[in-house]
C-alpha cells in the first residue's frame, strides 16, 4: 500500500523557463527537519529547475542518465508504454548553469496520467490523476537518475503533488532516504529465480519440497499426455494471450470489473504490440502451447542482459487443469536453453509464486 500522501503545494509549469531552486520549499512539509539537518539550504542555492516535456528532449535526457542494467531501463521499453498511452512527459531536471551550458545533475523522469478516477476505483492503487514514472507504475527496477544521490531529496521536494513513484530498486545508496518522509518499502515481494546453479528442469524441481515437486510434475505430465505443440515466437499469438487473460479474469471475478484483466484496456494491448515492434536491444519471447489445434496458453517475455523477464501470460485453466503450471515450466526451460542466469517474475505473488519457492526481495516507493 502506498505511503501517506504529503504535499508541498508547488508545481513548476511545463512551459516555464528554468527557475532558481525555490528554497522556500525546504521549510515546508514533513521534510524540513531532514533538509535543514543535512545542509540542503546551502546546496540548493546554486541550483536551478526546469521541466522538459517534448519527447525528443526527454529521450535525450533519459539516454544520458539510464544505466541500461535492466530491460526497464531501456528507452525502447519505456517508449512502448509512451506510444500506447501518450501521457505527456514531465521530466523535472535539476542543474547548474555554466554560461550557456546546463550541467544536469539529476532528473525525475515522470509522466502525468490524466485519466480520471472512475466510480469504484481505489485512489491508493490507481495511477489516475497522478504523476508517476515515465512509462507508468508498472515497469520495475526504477532508479533515481542523479549524478550524486544528494540531489534526490531536492528533486522529490520540488516534484508536483499527487506523486507516486513505485518499484524503486533497492540500493545501499538509497538507504539514507528511509529517514525521508514518504519513502517506504513496498508490501509485495519481487520474485526471481537464480539459474546459475540450475542446468535442467529437474535441477529446479529437485530443490522443491516433495509435495510441491510431485504436484508440478503431475500437472506437466497431464498436459504432455495431450501431445501439445510448443511454438516459439509466432508474434501474432500475443493477440490470443490477450483473449485468454480477459477470459480467465472474467471467469474468476464475474461481478468485479475492477479485477478484470489489464488487457480490457486496448492501450495495455498496444504496450505489448509495441514491445514486439520496438525490439532492438532486447529479445522477445512468445511461447504458445497448442492442444488439438487450439492455442491454449501463451507466455510473453523479454530477454536482456542474461535475464529473462516473464512479463505476462494467458492460459485456459478452466479447460485444462495444470496448463498454467505447464506453461510456466516452459518459461523456465526456455530461459535455460537461452543461457540466462536469472528469471525475473516481477512483483506480486499472483497466487502461485510463493508456493514455487522463488527468491525475492522488496522494492521501495515514494509518495507525496
Amino acid at each position: 500500500m502506498p505511503a501517506k500522501n504529503f504535499s508541498t503545494k508547488f508545481s513548476l509549469p511545463k512551459n516555464s523557463p528554468y527557475i532558481s531552486y525555490p528554497v522556500q520549499l525546504l521549510a515546508r512539509g514533513p521534510w524540513s527537519d531532514f533538509l535543514r539537518d543535512n545542509g540542503y539550504a546551502k546546496l540548493s542555492q546554486k541550483l536551478k529547475l526546469q521541466v522538459f516535456y517534448r519527447i525528443a528532449e526527454v529521450q535525450e535526457i533519459w539516454e544520458q542518465f539510464s544505466p541500461n542494467h535492466s530491460v526497464f531501463d531501456l528507452w525502447n521499453t519505456r517508449n512502448a508504454f509512451y506510444e500506447a498511452y501518450r501521457f505527456e512527459p514531465y521530466f523535472l531536471t535539476l542543474f547548474k548553469q555554466k554560461g550557456t551550458y546546463k550541467d544536469i545533475l539529476g532528473v525525475l523522469p515522470l509522466w502525468h496520467n490524466t485519466d480520471k478516477l472512475e466510480p469504484g476505483d481505489d485512489p491508493l492503487i490507481c495511477d489516475a490523476s497522478k504523476y508517476v514514472w515515465f512509462g507508468s507504475s508498472w515497469p520495475e527496477d526504477n532508479k533515481f537518475f542523479v549524478k550524486d544521490v544528494e540531489m534526490i531529496p531536492l528533486l522529490l521536494t520540488a516534484a508536483p503533488d499527487n506523486l507516486e513513484l513505485a518499484c524503486i530498486k533497492p540500493s545501499s545508496e538509497y538507504d539514507f532516504l528511509l529517514e525521508f518522509p514518504g519513502y517506504t518499502q513496498e508490501e509485495e515481494k519481487k520474485y526471481f529465480l537464480d539459474l546459475t546453479s540450475i542446468s535442467t528442469l529437474d535441477d529446479y524441481l529437485s530443490k522443491l519440497k516433495k509435495k510441491k515437486r510431485y504436484n508440478l510434475r503431475r500437472d506437466r505430465k497431464r498436459i504432455l499426455a495431450l501431445n501439445p505443440q510448443i511454438i516459439i515466437n509466432e508474434n501474432v499469438h500475443v493477440e490470443e494471450m490477450f483473449n485468454l487473460s480477459i477470459k480467465r479474469f472474467r471467469e474468476l471475478f464475474p461481478d468485479e470489473p475492477d479485477e478484470y484483466s489489464a488487457f480490457e484496456d486496448d492501450r495495455r494491448k498496444n504496450v505489448y504490440r509495441n514491445l514486439l515492434k520496438f525490439a532492438k536491444n532486447y529479445q522477445t519471447r512468445v511461447i504458445t502451447t497448442v492442444i488439438n489445434g487450439k492455442k491454449e496458453a501463451v507466455e510473453f517475455g523479454l530477454v536482456y542482459n542474461k535475464t529473462y523477464y516473464a512479463l505476462n501470460s494467458g492460459a485456459d485453466i478452466s479447460r485444462y487443469s495444470g496448463i498454467g503450471v505447464f506453461s510456466n515450466l516452459q518459461v523456465l526451460e526456455d530461459a535455460l536453453n537461452l543461457g540466462c542466469s536469472k528469471i525475473d517474475f516481477l512483483e506480486g505473488d499472483n497466487n502461485w509464486k510463493d508456493s514455487w519457492h522463488l527468491d525475492y526481495y522488496y522494492q521501495y516507493q515514494f509518495t507525496k
